[in-house]
């Protein structure tokens, strides 16, 4: 390969920072540290209730309904199919097989 003594000069790879290994953690406190402890903890009983439907489903659990839609169903505490009608991410589909076992998880925790 190399004849001689000739010098090698070899490109140092620049340190990458470490990631935190409990990203899910970091984001969900920092989502409940904008919510006040009443609906910070509606939140947290929504996405458990969504955890069970999308393990039950084989689904990944934002397939169901993303962290965004459930904090604003947290914030509104919804009391009615109708109330649920404007809250983003809620179409027609999920409003049928969803809506009602949600307004049951905000009473359930109100």
């Amino acid at each position: 390969m190399l004849a001689g003594n000739r010098p090698v000069a070899m490109r140092r790879e620049p340190e990458r920072a470490a990631r935190s290994s409990s990203r899910s953690s970091s984001r969900s406190s920092s989502a409940n540290a904008e919510l006040e402890p009443a609906t910070a903890e509606l939140f947290q009983a929504l996405r458990a209730w969504r955890a069970g439907v999308a393990k039950e489903q084989g689904v990944p659990a934002y397939i169901v309904f993303g962290d965004a839609t459930l904090r604003e169903v947290a914030t509104a505490k919804p009391d009615s199919l109708g109330a649920l009608d404007g809250i983003s991410g809620i179409g027609a589909k999920k409003l049928d097989a969803y809506g009602q076992a949600l307004i049951e998880v905000v009473a359930a925790n109100a």
